[in-house]
Parts: C-alpha cells; sequence; structure tokens
C-alpha cells in the first residue's frame, strides 16, 4: 500500500506592513522608526514638523539638499512643501527621485501645479503623489491627497498610513491646480478683499460677519495674512492660468497686500 502523505501547510513569510515591523531571529517584533524628510516652504516645514514630532514621528528639516545622500537609506517619507513651481522646486523633486530608494512616497505640494506635471519628467512617478499644503490647514482634521495617473496603490496607501499615524483623515482629490479647499479659501479671501476695495464694508465688519454667519474659525481677511497674501496670490494666479475664468482674477488692493504682507496696521 502507497503510503499516505499528508500535506502541509507551507508557512509564508508575510511582508512589512505599513507599521515596518519585522521578526528577529527571537521572533520579537522590531518596529523600525519613520523618519519623515521636509523641503521647502518655511513656515510650512515648520507646520508639518510640529505635527509629526507631536506624534512621536522622527522628521528630518533640510535646509538644502546637501545633507539629502547621508540619510536617504532611513527616510521613509519625503515632503516637498514649495508652493509656487519654480526651478528650484523641480530641483528638489529631481533630487529626491534620483537620491531616495525607489519604495520612498514623495508628497509634492500641488497648489499651483499638478502632481502629474511635476512628476513628468521624473523616473520613478508612481511613487509621486499631490498634497494640499497650504499654511493653517494642517490644523484641522483631513488632508487632502491627489494621486497622478502614475500614482501606485501601495504609495497612496503608504501615504495614508503615515497621516492616519497623526490622526488625521484624507482625501484623495482630483489632482487639479488648487485642490479642493485652497481653492475655495483663496476665492473667499479674494472677494473679502473686492468688497473692502469697492468701499462696502472695513475689513473687521467682514471678519465679524463671516465668523458669526458662517462658523468660520477665522474672518477671511485675517485668515489671509496668517496664511501669507502671496501664497494666495500664487493659487488664485495658477487657478487664473490654468482656467482663464475672471473669479479667479487677483483683487489689485490683494496684489498690493501680497507685496506689503499686511493690510493695516494693528493697533497697540
Amino acid at each position: 500500500m502507497r503510503k499516505q502523505i499528508k500535506s502541509e501547510k507551507i508557512k509564508v513569510k508575510k511582508r512589512p506592513t505599513a507599521k515596518h515591523k519585522l521578526q528577529t531571529e527571537n521572533s520579537k517584533p522590531v518596529e523600525l522608526k519613520q523618519l519623515v524628510c521636509l523641503l521647502g516652504n518655511e513656515a510650512l516645514v515648520k507646520e508639518y514638523s510640529a505635527a509629526f514630532q507631536e506624534k512621536g514621528i522622527a522628521v528630518q528639516e533640510l535646509k538644502n539638499l546637501a545633507s539629502l545622500k547621508t540619510s536617504a537609506k532611513k527616510i521613509t517619507a519625503a515632503f516637498e512643501l514649495t508652493l509656487e513651481s519654480n526651478g528650484q522646486k523641480k530641483k528638489n523633486l529631481q533630487a529626491f527621485d534620483e537620491t531616495l530608494p525607489e519604495h520612498v512616497p514623495i508628497i509634492s505640494s500641488s497648489l499651483t501645479e499638478t502632481i502629474l506635471s511635476q512628476s513628468h519628467l521624473l523616473k520613478h512617478k508612481h511613487r509621486f503623489i499631490g498634497i494640499a499644503a497650504f499654511p493653517t490647514l494642517l490644523a484641522h482634521p483631513l488632508v487632502e491627497l491627489a494621486p497622478s495617473i502614475h500614482t501606485s496603490k501601495e504609495i497612496a496607501d503608504v501615504v495614508t498610513a503615515l497621516f492616519e499615524s497623526i490622526k488625521k483623515e484624507t482625501a484623495m482629490v482630483q489632482d487639479g491646480v488648487g485642490m479642493v479647499m485652497p481653492r475655495i479659501l483663496c476665492q473667499i479671501i479674494n472677494e473679502a478683499l473686492f468688497t473692502v476695495q469697492n468701499d462696502v464694508a472695513t475689513p473687521k465688519e467682514i471678519d465679524d460677519a463671516m465668523k458669526l454667519g458662517t462658523n468660520y474659525p477665522h474672518g477671511p481677511i485675517a485668515w489671509g495674512e496668517m496664511i501669507g497674501f502671496a501664497n494666495v496670490v500664487a493659487v488664485l494666479d495658477a487657478l487664473f492660468q490654468s482656467h482663464h475664468e475672471e473669479r479667479y482674477k487677483v483683487a489689485p488692493v490683494l496684489r498690493q497686500m501680497a507685496i506689503a504682507g499686511i493690510f493695516w496696521k494693528k493697533e497697540a
């Protein structure tokens, strides 16, 4: 008689999850520390750095690209937070793409240029994903992400898990200039300044009316000052260039404020 051969279940080792846990020889789980790399707009770098560090995630704030290579193998996610599309932003993205391991996600501010356009000439397009990185918005519970047609699901999942680890919800939105909340917010600030310019109401009256009437956390003009009027203008100009619609034309007084940095001197 033939001996019956009992089938054995083959144990397959699972790949490391988003929590980055590996098994040692003693079968004790070792959690690999996350290291988030931040580069770009100084205010945004500080804002994101504080949010991650508050939840125990290590952060490397890059002042330039010189120190990138020395820590490249330790970085688990990289953020390029330059708001405006310019030559330096392109250099930063190219350096990230050439230096960081292929599996490391690169999250780039995509308010003045889509992530598809940003990653067009780069090699590892699958690991790029856009984010609505705009001053003050990280204080809110929702983070907007915009994948391009090249962004892999694995990268999107890793970035989602990263934000979940700091107690933030994420929404995948269309890869378009301005994305959602920044586009709406900048238009509201712009309309408020048109109202001031036309002598309909004072800045304080507008801010008080919007806070009381719509339950906004800030009045639009005060909020614009917190964001930075130059940042508001940058998004509106990009939207106008993309869509050529009158609603995105910048109020002349807003453009002046972008140069001055403030609207009115606060009384002592």
